[in-house]
Formats: structure tokens, C-alpha cells, sequence
């Protein structure tokens, strides 16, 4: 359930903080690129390499034409002479040293070379290699004491032996494999999508706190406003003994009904700072209009009415909340049009007044009044049902009659 609130919140605070949500997304998509580059150097890493060469054709045969390159040669000796010499039974003895030669930016590792040699040849003495004797052929792989393991790049390594043969080896067919290692820092694509990584993600952070201190002081001035709202309300609903927490109440209720109509979550708090003050004009009505148990003469009716304008009067200049001070003006103006003060008609209307319209009179049927008592619920719906279109926004009266049938108003 815990999991369930923090990603709900998560996504309403990157919904409402578009910024940090776009720096979000950005640090993800990027880190994605990132992790598949990373990805495929570790893949091209493993991959092995293919070579193969006869030093007569001094050729290669495969695509990995220029990257790497094998060399046979007999040295000269301190004389000037090749370090080769016939025994009395006619066979030759010579030393043959091989390099493999690699000439990429990348280091060549876990090599494994096999040539071909003459038959009943024989190694009579080999250094730099792990060598293995078979049928007309030698494997050679690297060492790390003589450091063959590896070629470095545009560099060499060298190997050999000292082979007897019934005649001198003048040239070989030779394949090697092995795998170059790349360095993902040497990658430059690695390397920016890195940077790329660190900066947004750098963003993120810092858009992220800044909207947690904006959305915290935000908290700290919505709790002060409705603080003095409350104060407000409090004020306004003790003058009479039936219409106390009135004005909490309509706030309750409109912000429910925005709720239910899908209205984002601050159009919610708006809807529900003006229910709380919608009725703010009443503190200039006399006490005994205002609380007067009888009903009212043409005279006092005319003047209670006046407290949408009065209402509207107050709040001109609290810019707090936007448009606070119509949500007061026209909250009794009905959808048929037959409504006070301005005989506005159906989205003539603005939507909060409609809602804090519906509100209100569903408060009203709710408690009990100096006139009556409070109605039951099946009497409040069907007033609502029935004063649809003509007292009330049809949508607005229908989320009320949903919430009331689900059981959502709970104060």
C-alpha cells in the first residue's frame, strides 16, 4: 500500500513539475543509450577475430585485412649469415622467429595461432610461446611471463623455435585468432553519452530539489490561506446558529464534486478556498435579516441577496486565489438563467460557481434550518435529479448524485 501512495505521488509531482519530468525522462532515454553502448563494447569484446595468411602470397585471405599481419623470418647471425645449417643427413636445422603484428588502436589478446610445417619436422627448442606439436602443424599461444599474451596496438610480438626439418620452411600458411579489447573509456561515444548522463541527471537533482522547496513553501502558503480562510468562514457562519461550519462544509463538498468530475488537483484546492468563502458577503447582511427564523419580507429578501455582490466587493483585491471573487458573485445564479444577481445561463456560468452552486445546496438540504429540518438522502436525490438543467449544471448535479450514491461524502 506504502508502494502504491509513493509511486501515485511520484507521478502527480512529475506530472505537476514538468521541468524535473523532462530532465527525468532525458537522464532515463540517455541512460538507456549509455547502458546499450556499454552494452555492445562488452559483446565486441568477446567476439573473436579471424586471420589467416601464407607468407609466400604475403596476403591475407580473410576481411581483417589491415588489422593484423604475420611475419616469418630466419635471423642473421653475428656473421651476417642466416642462423640456419644442414645436418650430415641432409635435413636443416634453422631458427625461425614469427611476429604478429597488430596494427589497431586495440590491444590483441587470448591469441591462438596454428601454422604448417613440413612433414616429421620436430621443435627442438622454442621460447616467448606454449607450443603444441601435431600432425604437419604447430599451435603457439602467448605467455604472460614473456608477455606474448597480449599485442599491444601498433605494436609487435614476437615468438619462436629452433626447427628441424628435411628441408629449410620458406613459407607457411598461418591462422590466428584472437579478440581485441576495447576500453570503454576510450570510446568517444561511451565517453559522451557518459557526460550526458552526469549533466542531466545533475539537472534532474537539481530541478528536483527546487521543486520539493517550491512545493513545500507552496504547502506552507496554502496552509496559512486556508488557515485565514477558516478564520474567515468561522467568522461568517457564528452569526447564526444553523449555518455554523457551513462554509467548510461547501468547501468540502465542491472539492469532492471537482473530484468526481476529473478536475486536476489544484483546481480542486481553488474550488475548495472558494467554497469556504462564498458566502464572505454575508458579514454585512444585518443580524436580523441574517438570522431571522420567519420568512423574509420583499425588502430583507432583496438584501440578503446582496450578499453576492458584497461578497464579490471583499474579495476584488485577494489575489491569492484566482477568481475567488466571482465564485462568490455566482454561486446562486441558476442554469436556466433564473438565478441572482445577473441572470447569468448554463456555461455563462463559470464552472467552480456551478460546482460551489450545487454545493451549497446540498449543505443547505443536509442540516437542519430555523424553516426545517434536514432532509434525507433519497429527498436530497431526488431534488437534485429533479432540478436538473433548471437550478443546476446537469454534469455537476450528476457527480453530486454518484458521490451521494457511493457513499463518498464523509465529513
Amino acid at each position: 500500500m506504502l508502494s502504491l501512495w509513493y509511486n501515485y505521488y511520484m507521478i502527480s509531482f512529475l506530472k505537476k513539475h514538468k521541468t524535473v519530468c523532462i530532465f527525468f525522462v532525458a537522464t532515463l532515454i540517455v541512460l538507456y543509450v549509455h547502458l546499450s553502448i556499454f552494452s555492445w563494447i562488452l559483446n565486441q569484446n568477446k567476439v573473436i577475430v579471424t586471420f589467416e595468411k601464407n607468407t609466400a602470397e604475403q596476403a591475407s585471405t580473410l576481411s581483417t585485412n589491415s588489422q593484423l599481419d604475420i611475419k616469418m623470418e630466419i635471423p642473421l647471425r653475428a656473421d651476417g649469415h642466416k642462423n640456419c645449417w644442414q645436418e650430415g643427413d641432409g635435413s636443416w636445422g634453422s631458427q625461425y622467429d614469427i611476429f604478429i603484428i597488430n596494427n589497431t588502436d586495440l590491444p590483441f589478446l587470448d591469441w591462438t595461432m596454428q601454422m604448417t610445417v613440413p612433414k616429421e619436422a620436430r621443435i627442438d627448442s622454442s621460447w616467448n610461446g606454449i607450443y603444441e606439436e601435431s600432425y604437419e602443424k604447430i599451435t603457439i599461444k602467448g605467455t604472460e611471463a614473456a608477455f606474448t599474451v597480449t599485442a599491444p596496438p601498433h605494436d609487435s610480438i614476437r615468438v619462436g623455435f629452433v626447427l628441424y626439418s628435411n628441408e629449410l620452411l620458406t613459407d607457411a600458411e598461418f591462422h590466428l585468432s584472437g579478440r581485441f579489447l576495447r576500453n570503454p573509456f576510450k570510446n568517444s561515444a561511451f565517453l559522451t553519452s557518459m557526460i550526458l548522463v552526469i549533466l542531466l541527471f545533475l539537472a534532474f537533482v537539481t530541478s528536483l530539489i527546487t521543486a520539493i522547496m517550491v512545493e513545500r513553501q507552496k504547502r506552507k502558503d496554502e496552509a496559512k490561506i486556508e488557515s485565514l480562510l477558516q478564520l474567515c468562514a468561522h467568522f461568517i457562519d457564528v452569526r447564526d446558529e444553523y449555518t455554523k461550519m457551513h462554509s467548510t462544509h461547501v468547501g468540502y463538498y465542491a472539492r469532492k464534486i471537482a473530484e468526481e468530475m476529473g478536475l486536476n488537483e489544484d483546481c480542486q484546492k481553488t474550488i475548495y478556498y472558494m467554497g469556504i468563502m462564498h458566502d464572505v458577503g454575508k458579514v454585512l447582511i444585518p443580524n436580523e435579516i441574517l438570522c431571522k427564523t420567519g420568512k423574509l419580507t420583499d425588502e430583507e429578501w432583496i438584501e440578503m441577496k446582496k450578499h453576492t455582490s458584497y461578497g464579490a466587493e471583499i474579495l476584488k483585491d485577494f489575489n491569492a486565489i484566482q477568481n475567488i471573487k466571482d465564485a462568490a458573485l455566482c454561486h446562486h445564479e441558476r442554469y436556466d438563467g433564473k438565478g441572482y444577481p445577473n441572470g447569468l445561463k448554463g456555461e455563462e456560468i463559470p464552472l467552480y460557481a456551478r460546482i460551489i452552486g450545487v454545493a451549497d445546496a446540498y449543505d443547505a438540504m443536509h442540516t437542519n434550518r430555523s424553516y426545517r429540518n434536514h432532509l434525507e438522502d433519497d429527498h436530497i436525490l431526488s431534488e437534485l435529479e429533479k432540478n436538473k438543467g433548471t437550478q443546476f449544471d446537469p454534469a455537476v448535479a450528476d457527480a453530486m448524485i454518484r458521490l451521494l450514491k457511493k457513499g463518498s461524502l464523509h465529513i
